[in-house]
């Protein structure tokens, strides 16, 4: 692989041998500088500089004729890359410098992903004759009149003013004179927000800005940056401004420099409740220290006021998609595009929530999104004669139609994305497209096992492809059938190059890595999985993957290897996963399964999967069950069928085990003995001989010394469950009928379940618990229902009881539609305030808050209750139990919130409003508070609760407050 493309390494200098030059210019000043190297294919490097937080590099595009505009671009850190929530922090405050570059005054940002690191690029201000490239140079070079220097620190309040107007919770935090750019005369402030963020990608005693501008309250490393912090900052630099000025006691500009003087005393107060209240009135008091006709003022205020006339447009209030897109980062597009109400979205934003939705695994909910988009580019055409946003030369329902394509190859549903892959390749209005449209066809045939005419089509689709994307996806489906077809060095090979193609996917590099790991080459998939988490996968299964491939590739002792996996990644993250690292490497060996389409005796479609020995059959109401043929006397049959076992385990991600313990049965035709799940009497077909069977446990005490010891193995020994119950949520991808609703609750009392309502405690968290896994994707109502395990039964742990399968198998076929179902474990037997809470037990539950000695504890339950309460439609018992929360702690934003919400929703609107201002005392910048801002403001009949609820949401808000 070309080095070149290794993610995180995305500069390269140039070779010794010879000297290029290019004219690079900033619009004001040109000069010719020497390229020492390139970042990415993009940018062409002319300088290299260490900043505060890490390499800044100095460049041009390029291609292109001179001179090119001089640009700066900041990479981010290893260490802030490689941790979830440092690298999204980053994010959002590198979108956070794009809203706020429609702003006069800041220097323009934007953000690109090189090789899958993401990149924050501003323009880059040259050293002309005058030697001015930032305010340090103007306050350290030669002494301007005071008006001039009474005019920058106008500009500087001005437009921070401008910036707490369009977004209150912005915080520069690093604010000094090199980091505002002077630029005609008039400043631009540059590097807003990072501060904060990329502090973190260093040990944890890094202050958060500069020593020389932090407040008294901020020195120190867990000290919050604020409003007020900056405004010490900025009173920092008006003494350094004053330092240089020429003035004198008596003259022309002696009462401009006083008041400079004065303000800068108040500004840099030891006690923050003394400095001014913001940049408002600093930039007030300071227009006073000049005239706009000044001659020595004129042409820097005229340049300033050019940018002032830029109205704050529609980025300022929503970052751009168009950036998210190209960044990946389908998280945030997805909580952005959430923020719009959706009859305002676009046919395009209904596209992109489609692809931000297919990218996040949550591919129902995406294909709703990708049918309205295709409804609403219709009603924009019929209105406007073509859809909104598209490129004028792209044809918007053939895109839509294509990505729906893409999503049911992904939903496996081979036949119909087969279908609209033939349709596509008819409308293609171009050979390009066409060729799209093939590979998607071919990718339906590979997948439905029709290998022969899938690889013809693919490699046709492939042959003429110079898209460097399509052309990467190509090779990526050309792997799979390579694996498919026992030929796994051309797979291993097919996928390095889409590698190479396309090195910022972090999905190819974690298909290589799982390839290389599967065959054999562990330290080769470490440095796979390394790329993957660069490129931006932090998920918890790659980061287990490489360190157990690392823990194989060395021959590591686990527990020796811990201490340094943790000082890498982290003490949290690697407690996490390390017991999946654990049976990674136990269970580590080659795997290497076939697929092919199959038939189920109902004549419903199905797949088989083919380990060898293990076979495996999952059916279309999402459970499977597998056989597993002994050959004669295997001298560690349970070693080695458990390691199968687990490795095909990790394999399917898409289905369910069947609850039937595992039973040892023998063929009639053949004699072969065979370890099944198959619940007993149930028919099945003998793989070996192909006679037909049904499942007849052989009773000897061999085959019972069998069964227990692969329970043991597995982790699946029966254990006694009185008391024990499990809570099912099942959930149509339509909303269903009163009628059909009925008919699921009768389903489940003929099944031994009890229906429950949808606002009891266990379906709101399993609810909850099954959004977080991805089970569930719709707003509509779930349907729930409690199965209590009969006193004295035995229960095999992790696995779903046989009376919930037929229960969900029933629901399934009530409804039109596919159902999605989630079910988590209830422990009645516990009298803990946790386990009384999932018992639905509330006011016990409360009553042990109540007597629990550990403060933190008992205020947590409270809010939690109180929340439960609230959702109940109880805003009195919730107001009481807030109440106490805040009593406990009134420094606890959470509970303040809980409490105005509770408030809000009696109706007392005064009363909200004063927790909520007492929830953002605590914390400023809480997402909770934001957002509970934003109900206020909704019921209020506020036209900004919309901007606000976009506020709490880029904040991080989990809970959107209520429509």
């Amino acid at each position: 692989m070309d080095p070149a493309a290794t993610p995180g390494e995305i500069f390269v200098p140039r070779k010794s041998s010879g000297t290029r030059t290019r004219l690079v210019t900033d619009g004001k000043v040109t000069r010719e500088v020497r390229i020492v190297g390139r970042l990415g294919p993009a940018y062409e490097v002319f300088d290299i500089q260490n900043g505060g937080h890490g390499e800044i590099y100095f460049c041009v595009e390029t291609g292109g004729t001179d001179p090119r505009i001089a640009v700066v671009c900041k990479r981010v850190p290893r260490q802030v890359l490689l941790d979830p929530v440092r690298r999204r922090a980053f994010l959002r405050e590198c979108l956070l410098a794009v809203r706020l570059t429609a702003l006069p005054g800041f220097a323009s940002s934007h953000i690109l992903r090189m090789d899958g690191v993401p990149v924050l690029v501003t323009p880059a201000v040259l050293r002309g004759d005058d030697g001015v490239v930032n305010l340090r140079d103007v306050v350290e070079g030669p002494q301007p009149p005071v008006p001039v220097m009474g005019f920058l620190a106008w500009a500087i309040a001005e437009s921070m003013s401008t910036a707490f107007h369009v977004h209150p919770d912005f915080v520069h935090g690093d604010l000094k004179p090199e980091n505002i750019l002077v630029q005609a005369g008039a400043p631009l402030i540059t590097d807003l927000g990072l501060a904060s963020t990329l502090r973190h990608g260093w040990e944890q005693d890094t202050l958060p800005g500069t020593p020389r501008y932090l407040a008294p309250e901020a020195r120190r490393p867990e000290a919050r940056l604020t409003l007020a912090t900056d405004i010490y900052a900025f009173g920092v630099i008006l003494r350094e401004i004053l330092d240089n000025c020429q003035a004198a006691d008596s003259g022309p500009h002696a009462t401009a420099f006083d008041l400079i003087n004065e303000l800068t005393l108040q500004c840099t107060a030891d006690d923050p409740e003394r400095r001014p209240t913001g940049f408002l009135e600093i930039a007030q008091r300071l227009k006073r220290t000049f005239d706009e006709s000044d001659p020595a003022v004129k042409k820097r205020y005229d340049f300033y006021q050019m940018l002032a006339v830029l109205s704050v447009s529609w980025s300022a209030v929503f970052p751009d998609f168009e950036s998210l897109v190209r960044l990946e980062e389908w998280d945030l597009l997805h909580e952005v595009i959430e923020t719009q109400p959706a009859e305002e979205r676009t046919s395009s934003t209904w596209h992109m929530h489609g692809l931000a939705l297919t990218r996040m695994g949550r591919d129902a909910e995406a294909l709703e999104s990708f049918v309205m988009a295709l409804a609403r580019a219709e009603w924009e055409i019929d209105k406007t004669g073509r859809p909104l946003i598209y490129d004028p030369d792209e044809d918007a329902i053939w895109s839509i139609r294509f990505d729906i394509a893409v999503l049911l190859v992904n939903m496996e549903h081979f036949r119909q994305a087969e279908e609209l892959g033939r349709e596509l390749v008819a409308d293609a209005a171009s050979d390009d497209a066409a060729r799209r449209a093939k590979g998607i066809v071919a990718m339906a045939l590979i997948h439905s096992g029709r290998l022969v005419e899938g690889e013809q089509l693919l490699i046709t689709s492939m042959t003429r492809e110079h898209d460097e994307e399509r052309l990467s996806e190509g090779f990526r489906a050309l792997s799979g059938l390579r694996l498919r077809q026992g030929r796994p060095g051309e797979a291993i090979a097919a996928m390095q190059r889409a590698v190479q193609l396309t090195p910022g996917r972090a999905s190819h590099h974690r298909h290589l890595g799982d390839l290389l790991a599967r065959l054999g080459e562990p330290g080769l998939a470490v440095a796979a999985f390394d790329h993957a988490m660069l490129c931006g996968d932090l998920t918890r299964g790659v980061l287990a993957m490489r360190l157990a491939c690392e823990i194989v590739a060395d021959d590591r002792v686990p527990d020796s290897y811990r201490a340094e996996a943790e000082r890498q990644f982290g003490v949290e993250r690697v407690d996490d996963v390390w017991q999946t690292v654990l049976d990674t490497v136990a269970n580590a060996g080659e795997l290497e399964p076939t697929e092919v389409a199959a038939s189920t005796a109902a004549g419903r479609v199905g797949r088989t999967l083919n380990y060898g020995e293990l076979q495996v059959e999952i059916d279309d109401t999402g459970f499977y069950t597998f056989d597993y043929y002994i050959d004669g006397d295997e001298p560690d049959l349970v070693g080695d069928f458990t390691a199968r076992y687990r490795e095909m385990v990790m394999m399917i991600t898409s289905a369910t085990m069947r609850g039937a313990p595992i039973t040892c049965t023998q063929c009639s035709g053949c004699g072969t003995e065979i370890l099944t799940n198959r619940p007993v009497g149930a028919a099945f077909t003998c793989a070996r001989c192909d006679a037909s069977n049904d499942v007849s446990p052989l009773l000897g005490e061999p085959h019972r010394d069998l069964h227990d010891a692969i329970g043991r193995a597995l982790h699946m020994t029966e254990m006694p469950a009185d008391g024990q119950g499990r809570c099912v949520v099942v959930q149509p991808w339509e909303p269903g009928t009163e009628e059909q609703a009925e008919r699921v609750h009768e389903a489940a009392r003929r099944h031994g379940l009890e229906p429950v309502p949808s606002d009891h405690t266990a379906v709101v968290f399993a609810h909850m618990h099954g959004i977080s896994g991805g089970n569930f994707a719709f707003h509509h109502q779930p349907i729930g229902a409690i199965y209590r395990f009969p006193d004295g039964s035995q229960h095999i742990p992790r696995m779903t009881p046989a009376p919930v399968e037929d229960y969900l198998a029933e629901v399934r076929k009530i409804f039109e539609c596919p159902v999605n179902s989630s079910s988590y474990h209830i422990d009645y037997t516990r009298e803990d305030p946790d386990g009384l809470i999932w018992a639905d037990r509330l006011d016990q539950a409360a009553e042990r808050a109540h007597d629990n000695p550990d403060i933190n504890s008992r205020r947590t339950t409270l809010i939690l209750l109180a929340q439960l309460r609230l959702n109940r439609g109880q805003p009195e018992i919730a107001l009481h139990l807030a109440d106490e929360a805040v009593r406990l702690d009134g420094e606890d934003e959470n509970a303040w919130v809980a409490k105005g919400y509770a408030e809000l929703v009696r109706g007392d609107v005064t009363a909200a409003r004063k927790s909520l201002r007492q929830a953002l005392r605590v914390n400023s910048a809480s997402s909770g508070a934001t957002a509970l801002q934003a109900t206020i403001e909704h019921f209020s009949g506020d036209e900004n609760a919309r901007f606000t609820l976009a506020r709490a949401v880029t904040l991080g808000a989990i809970l959107r407050p209520p429509s």
